[in-house]
């Protein structure tokens, strides 16, 4: 297995998303780009990570189920009695 520049760069600017600013990670793999080391394949990977790394997380929504209030014992009689006065 013979060394390969370009894997152990990317290897390398994969490790470093999150671990040191984007704009540094930008710089290096558009001078490795420059230099004919990279492609324009690797630089939209390096994009895609850093965008994934940035996206905003989404917070979990819970639905909350409808609480039924209880019924008074007072309500209930007086229900009782208006509708036998009623009746």
């Amino acid at each position: 297995m013979s060394f390969s520049l370009h894997d152990f760069l990317m290897n390398g600017f994969r490790a470093a998303i999150g671990q040191m600013p984007d704009y540094k990670v930008y710089a290096n793999t558009v001078g490795w780009f420059e230099k004919g080391v990279l492609t324009e394949e690797d630089l939209a990977e390096v994009q895609e990570l850093i965008d994934k790394k940035n996206a905003p997380i989404e917070e979990p929504v819970f639905e909350e189920e409808p609480v039924e209030e209880p019924i008074e014992e007072s309500e209930t009689v007086e229900q009782t009695e208006e509708s036998s006065i009623g009746a």
